[in-house]
């Protein structure tokens, strides 16, 4: 039995056949959306990693920079040595605010003597791991590194 002999009048035929393709195709958006769902699923996850993976980049800026301007702040010690303390504490104040502080390498220096218009220089890293590895195997493990300078005053 064909699909237009099911319908009772020629009128309506068009209908009919329209009624049996949506019929017909069925099952033909789940196949899509199976198909389709690896490569979203895929470009959701990148995106969601290479967020918190420039987010930690930010946070390393920031922490950079307010260790080298704490640190060209700060009083020069006793035969102009430089105290890097206040400095490293404030790098790891920010590092502890964003959950970063365990695993972080900081250092802060400045040129013996530290003179007024000396550099201080302000190093910060962080090995990043993804949360989803196999998404994204490139970024399992990524050493993340900021340096800021400024003028010591």
């Amino acid at each position: 039995m064909d699909r237009t002999s099911r319908c009772p009048n020629r009128r309506n035929a068009t209908v009919c056949r329209i009624r049996w393709r949506r019929r017909d195709q069925g099952g033909t958006s789940t196949l899509e959306f199976i198909l389709v769902l690896p490569l979203l699923l895929l470009v959701f996850f990148a995106i969601v990693e290479l967020s918190r993976a420039w987010h930690n980049v930010n946070i390393l800026t920031t922490a950079a920079r307010e260790g080298a301007r704490v640190g060209s702040v700060s009083p020069a010690g006793p035969g102009d040595v430089f105290d890097p303390s206040a400095a490293l504490a404030r790098i790891d104040e920010i590092l502890a605010a964003a959950n970063l502080l365990t695993g972080a390498t900081r250092a802060v220096t400045c040129a013996t003597p530290c003179t007024p218009d000396s550099e201080v220089r302000a190093d910060v890293s962080v090995t990043f791991e993804t949360a989803v590895p196999f998404v994204l195997p490139m970024l399992q493990s990524l050493t993340i590194q900021q340096t800021a300078s400024m003028r010591f005053e």
